[in-house]
């Protein structure tokens, strides 16, 4: 089975068509996209108003013989939940937040929240365990969420609002219970691991989630696909993938004006022939 692998599709509608060129091209059996789906050209408003092209596209992918798998991020507009769930029901897509469901045989798993960071809009954030409230040092805006009316509305207490939800950890574990066989498990998770080099930011910071880095290191899935730090390939040497034990840790990358994905066929648990629609095969640690 010949997977593809990507994330932050969401830059420009542009992306979009360069994957179904790459769809056509490529041939796979299977497209993961691990969240930011909605072009941000406009900002995140408007994006309520792209859902019927985005089921155009996966039209068009799922008419070449390829199912979509895929998650929302943190630049999503959250008011489009009901249509992603509208998708899948209708066979466009599986859509798989906080969600178990078997593909072609292999059980995946979506987590699309993310640890907190400098920007305002707060909807995808949770805390990163249930007895630690993170919240960046830096704030670019004052922390804000997306009303029922498609408005910015400003969150009076980030702290109190955080520690209503549930966090990534408790997120991640309530689906590992529900997994048959987590060695050949496969995971959408937005928020790259810590401590990998997969999360470097164009400032050199790096902010991926320690508890993605945890749950990976003790549960060990076959595979997780990661994405929210696009430029992470260019800044920490070209890596697109390592493994944390038997774990494969993806995180393609993107590019403004090319799309970054990855491909591998998968053999009865084994990957096998991974490369990087820019890098090639090199960037690959394994």
């Amino acid at each position: 089975m010949k997977m593809m692998a990507l994330a932050d599709i969401h830059q420009t509608e542009a992306h979009w068509n360069y994957l179904l060129e790459a769809v056509q091209q490529k041939e796979p059996d299977l497209v993961i996209i691990s969240g930011d789906l909605l072009p941000k050209d406009n900002g995140i408003l408007p994006q309520v108003s792209f859902t019927p092209k985005l089921k155009e596209y996966a039209g068009s992918i799922r008419d070449a013989g390829v199912e979509l798998i895929l998650i929302l991020g943190n630049d999503d507009n959250q008011l489009v939940i009901p249509e992603m769930e509208t998708g899948d029901d209708e066979g466009l897509w599986h859509y798989i937040p906080d969600r178990v469901k078997i593909v072609k045989g292999y059980e995946f798993c979506g987590c699309p929240w993310v640890r907190d960071y400098p920007f305002a809009y707060k909807y995808w954030v949770a805390p990163g365990n249930p007895d630690e409230t993170f919240i960046h040092p830096v704030q670019l805006g004052p922390p804000a969420v997306i009303n029922r009316k498609n408005e910015i509305e400003v969150v009076p207490n980030f702290e109190e609002h955080l520690k209503k939800k549930r966090s990534v950890a408790e997120s991640l574990e309530s689906m590992a219970a529900q997994v048959e066989d987590i060695s050949s498990s496969i995971w959408l998770i937005h928020d790259p691991p810590a401590y990998m080099d997969l999360d470097i930011c164009g400032s050199g910071d790096k902010v991926g989630s320690p508890e993605v880095y945890s749950f990976l290191d003790e549960k060990q899935p076959l595979i997780s696909v990661h994405g929210h730090i696009h430029e992470a390939p260019e800044h920490n040497g070209g890596i697109w993938a390592k493994k944390l034990g038997r774990t494969l840790c993806i995180q393609a990358g993107q590019f403004e004006n090319k799309l970054c994905y990855v491909t591998f066929e998968l053999n009865k648990g084994r990957i096998e022939n991974p490369v990087h629609s820019v890098y090639g095969e090199r960037g690959i640690i394994l």
